[in-house]
């Protein structure tokens, strides 16, 4: 299950520990971070190696811990494999990897809201067949600030993606010319949901792309163009994506 008392970095960690370490166990892992006497990390260990199962990085052959695939942690990754959980459970409301990888969508994309509070109150009312507790929350809005969707803000949590996250994924399309809806919804949708219940695109990516604009893109309006516009005025429906520089 993907709800778990996690915080986020340690999910990584252990990930790229066990990529590089050709025999791994919890034993191994707890011994590996363990690094006062006094405590007991286990249950943290224990949370983060469930997270990285779900998501199908990690699997266990026998009482050893493997990666599925040999490759280096990125974020853009993660969301990946979280819209594909979100569109392959068969919208179970009491299937919880199927609400955590939902949450993000229904709570905030759909509705068009970049901060929400209580958040708790808002998914068990959605849904109604699961009882996702405080402390859910609380780890689900750790690890989605860790990984770029968002920052905690007092009880709730606003969801405008780091503009890093967006620049892994806008570097990962390379260059690219055209207008900003078709932008998002080819290339950005299939990572970060960010289609509106109204068809629209999600404003918390909508500012994202105004902070690259002069930096890693520009943003214009061309006129007769059978795309929707952007922006406080409207003003914005075309998208130029420069070449990336290593």
């Amino acid at each position: 299950m993907l709800f778990q008392m996690c915080y986020g970095p340690e999910i990584e960690s252990i990930y790229e520990t066990i990529r590089k370490s050709p025999e791994v166990d919890i034993q191994f892992l707890r011994q590996n971070y363990q690094y006062l006497t006094e405590g007991d990390i286990s249950s943290l260990i224990e949370a983060a190696v469930t997270v990285l199962l779900d998501l199908h990085y990690i699997e266990r052959v026998g009482t050893q811990l493997t990666v599925v695939e040999n490759k280096p942690w990125e974020n853009i990754e993660v969301f990946k494999r979280l819209k594909k959980i979100s569109g392959t459970e068969n919208e179970l409301e009491d299937n919880l990897n199927f609400v955590f990888s939902s949450l993000y969508n229904q709570i905030f994309v759909k509705p068009d809201k970049m901060f929400v509070t209580n958040i708790h109150y808002h998914v068990n009312n959605m849904f109604t067949k699961t009882m996702v507790g405080h402390e859910k929350i609380n780890a689900w809005k750790r690890m989605m600030e860790c990984w770029g969707l968002g920052r905690r803000v007092y009880s709730g949590f606003y969801a405008l993606p780091h503009l890093t996250l967006l620049q892994e994924i806008i570097h990962s399309v390379g260059e690219w010319e055209g207008g900003i809806h078709p932008y998002c919804e080819k290339y950005i949708h299939p990572i970060i949901p960010c289609i509106t219940s109204e068809g629209q695109i999600y404003k918390g990516i909508i500012f994202g792309l105004i902070n690259l604009h002069g930096k890693v893109l520009e943003i214009s309006y061309k006129q007769d163009l059978p795309f929707k516009s952007y922006g406080p005025n409207q003003e914005w429906n075309w998208i130029r994506i420069r070449k990336q520089v290593d």
